[in-house]
């Protein structure tokens, strides 16, 4: 490694952070270390490791004078980090690397000794390092003999901290809680730890230094010949071969032996096994590259590597500047700290909605291959292909996973103190599961016919045929616009609304974009591309897998995809080709947008009045708790600011009420009374609902808005409503049922040992926030009513 700037200034820092917070009364100090992947991370902390124990011991001032430490890192990352610092500390012998085997365990790890940890192998109570053994001993109680019996204080160092929170954010809280580290110092290209101490290496200097490229850019020198057979696919993978090609021309020119590599993702959706449609895609890659011989690229003559979960093939020495592999095909996520320099050009075949790259997987690509920068300016690029079709691509921060989905996932706070709340859900037969039937036929029909005012049954004619009735109806002859033999009066009609004439559907994908692997979102050029019909098959598909959302999954998609394309046959006579052409069409889509929209809102309509009329609701008790992770549509929500709450990062519903809003930013001004606030979902077993008879004379579920643990271990259970009660005739049902279900509830805990709940429907008054802990019949009347004040609660 070169002697940089950068680093050093990092390492003193981590250096003196963790003094003063071993120097710190309490445990669990958080030190956040961010550093851009290619930076160095891992040889910035061995380095901190070795100054961190000569400052203790040459600082007399610090009651601290020697530290044992624990290395977590998840999947084999451990292995990796191991050898690399059993390496640097060779020579001077300053620190000593273990693994957990070679631990003397009867005494605890020793000063200045590093244990390294598979992070999979201790998170789950039934793991072997997890629990205790006749021929070993659990990390907790080495931990335990650490702290105790050689009285020292223990740094866990998190590796790669962002893959921690997870859905294993609860348990990586319960195994940090039972080794009880002093000092966690937490580090990764992207962290989510929240603390005032923090480390921070700016990308923009570790450029300076030449240990990364410059920048990335996203489809550059795409050109693209309309009247080319070639799928896109294929267009996209000729220009990234091409672009390896340019980079190994420009080192040869240089006089230097490195080999660059392409990097060839499969869509990677987090499951193992590979779909039919990856499998084509991947056997697709493979056929392209050995059959063409301009680029002769196969696993049998060593130029193409496979990393796929059933298949791994030239892998060995893939990491070396000259190895002769020039393509590596891979579907799950590259191994963790994979380091291969040489990686230079990265296409990605994504899923088809999504418009995220993530800044982890683009790293593959930041490095440089001797940690300088080249005199031809090409070779400090890193380039990615895909075929993005947005205006916009939005650059996020994530773990191992390039492309992203509509989802967003929320966790619940570590060593949150939860509840444990009577709740109810409703358990509907099979007969009433929430699915497309057939049924919904008829309504996308009748509403096709009211949206372009068509008549069922209209026979086809030729022109000619329109022609001699309009003669004969003494009506000047006017014949359509299109080169089509047969027409009829819905085509007449429809056409003034929507394009009927549709050969050919273009992507459009973005082209040169430039951008540094940091979070921002990017406006972009782009470049028309005929698709093929098989893309325009998969397209379509995809376009109808984001409607009706509200109704179950299974089948959905094939029903509305079936039903749309009959009813285009039936009243226009287009057939199935040619009608997925004008769906999809860029002017026609908003249209058809909304003739979806209505004829699923009004099937949904049908069945809910079905099932009311059937009344087929069965109701089902529970005990509900904040949940460990709740999953979000980011169509409908947005990230937001919100300390306080139970579940990061906090996602506020887009539509979300004034009175909503406004509570919340009460309770976020509060927070110092309040152990944390939940806001609520509004349907599902997920969410925290009660039984209640509405003014229809009907149990309904009333899912309360918001629940709020105070300091002091009350739960108070709100509904925020407006000064009109939000147009909520059951406004005061809800509330009589809910302070009926506290008067309970409390009454169960008469000994005083349980949760005292209060709440009720709460009103915002100027100041104020006012709610009635009795019932009541009007809810406009807040005469009576109390104030909430959290620091009196």
């Amino acid at each position: 490694m070169k002697e940089l700037k950068y680093q050093q200034k990092a390492v003193n820092e981590l250096t003196e952070k963790t003094i003063g917070l071993l120097n710190t009364d309490g445990t669990h100090h958080k030190l956040v270390f961010k550093a851009p992947t290619g930076s160095g991370k891992t040889v910035m902390a061995c380095e901190m490791l070795a100054h961190l124990v000569d400052e203790l011991q040459e600082s007399p001032g610090s009651y601290v004078q020697e530290v044992a430490f624990i290395w977590f890192a998840p999947r084999k990352l451990h292995l990796q980090s191991y050898h690399k610092l059993l390496q640097a500390y060779q020579e001077n012998r300053r620190l000593t690397p273990v693994m957990f085997d070679d631990l003397d365990q009867s005494e605890g790890i020793r000063p200045g000794e590093i244990l390294f940890v598979n992070w999979e192998s201790v998170y789950r109570d039934d793991s072997i390092m997890a629990r205790e053994r006749e021929s070993s001993a659990s990390i907790y109680e080495i931990a335990r003999r650490t702290r105790e019996e050689r009285g020292l204080p223990i740094v866990a160092i998190i590796d790669e901290e962002h893959m921690f929170w997870t859905q294993t954010a609860d348990r990586s809280a319960r195994v940090l809680d039972g080794i009880n580290p002093k000092v966690e110092i937490r580090i990764s290209a992207t962290p989510k730890t929240r603390t005032l101490d923090v480390v921070n290496v700016p990308r923009h200097e570790v450029i300076a230094a030449e240990m990364i490229k410059k920048e990335v850019v996203l489809n550059p020198d795409i050109t693209i010949d309309i009247s080319d057979e070639r799928t896109l696919n294929e267009h996209l993978l000729n220009t990234a071969l091409r672009k390896r090609k340019q980079l190994q021309e420009a080192y040869q020119t240089l006089g230097i032996n490195i080999n660059p590599l392409l990097l060839i993702q499969l869509p990677n959706d987090a499951r193992e096994n590979m779909t039919v449609e990856e499998i084509r895609i991947a056997e697709q890659v493979k056929t392209y590259l050995s059959a063409n011989p301009k680029w002769d690229i196969s696993v049998d003559n060593g130029r193409l590597a496979v990393w796929l979960a059933n298949e791994k093939q030239n892998l060995t020495g893939l990491e070396k500047p000259d190895n002769m592999v020039q393509v590596l095909l891979f579907k799950e996520a590259i191994a963790l700290g994979w380091d291969c320099p040489r990686a230079a050009v990265l296409l990605i075949f994504r899923n088809m909605q999504s418009f995220q790259f993530t800044t982890q997987t683009v790293g593959r690509i930041m490095r440089m291959p001797e940690q300088k920068h080249y005199p031809i300016d090409m070779l400090n690029v890193g380039y990615v292909y895909t075929d993005i079709a947005k205006e916009q691509i939005q650059i996020v921060a994530a773990d191992a996973s390039y492309i992203t989905t509509n989802a967003a996932i929320a966790y619940r706070i570590p060593n949150m103190q939860n509840v444990s709340l009577p709740s109810v859900y409703s358990e509907r037969p099979s007969i009433s599961r929430n699915r497309l039937q057939s049924d919904f036929k008829t309504t996308l029909f009748e509403t096709a016919e009211e949206f372009f005012k068509l008549e069922r049954g209209a026979r086809l004619f030729s022109i000619a045929e329109l022609a001699a009735m309009r003669e004969d109806a003494d009506i000047p002859t006017q014949l359509p616009e299109t080169d089509d033999e047969l027409v009829n009066e819905n085509r007449l009609r429809a056409q003034k609304i929507i394009r009927l004439d549709v050969t050919k559907i273009n992507a459009e994908i973005p082209v040169d974009v430039h951008f540094q692997n940091e979070e921002q979102i990017i406006d972009v050029n782009r470049v028309k591309y005929a698709r093929t019909a098989g893309e325009i098959d998969r397209v379509f598909m995809a376009y109808l897998s984001t409607k009706g959302n509200k109704f179950e999954s299974k089948g959905r998609t094939d029903k509305i995809s079936m039903y749309l394309l009959e009813m285009l046959e039936e009243y226009f006579g287009i057939i199935e080709t040619d009608a997925k052409k004008i769906v999809l069409y860029y002017e026609n889509r908003p249209i058809f947008d909304r003739l979806l929209e209505q004829a699923l809102e009004r099937y949904a309509d049908k069945r809910k009045t079905k099932l009311q009329e059937a009344q087929l609701k069965q109701f089902t008790d529970v005990t509900w708790q904040v949940p460990e992770e709740r999953v979000y549509d980011t169509e409908t929500n947005h990230e937001a600011t919100a300390d306080a709450h139970a579940m990061q990062p906090f996602y506020q519903v887009n539509n979300a009420s004034m009175p909503e809003r406004n509570f919340e930013q009460y309770l976020e001004a509060n927070r110092e009374h309040i152990d944390w606030w939940y806001k609520n979902g509004d349907h599902g077993k997920q969410h925290y609902a009660i039984k209640y008879m509405s003014s229809g004379e009907r149990e309904e579920l009333f899912y309360v808005d918001f629940v709020i643990r105070m300091k002091n271990g009350h739960v108070y259970l709100f509904d925020t409503k407006g000064a009109n009660g939000d147009i909520d005739t059951d406004v005061v049902e809800k509330h009589n049922a809910l302070i009926d279900y506290i008067a309970s509830e409390n009454n169960k805990n008469d000994s005083g040992s349980g949760t005292i709940l209060r709440g009720g429907i709460i009103k915002q008054s100027g100041l104020n926030w006012l709610y009635s802990p009795l019932k009541i019949e009007d809810a406009q009347d807040t005469t009576n009513w109390d104030m909430f004040i959290p620091r009196n609660a």
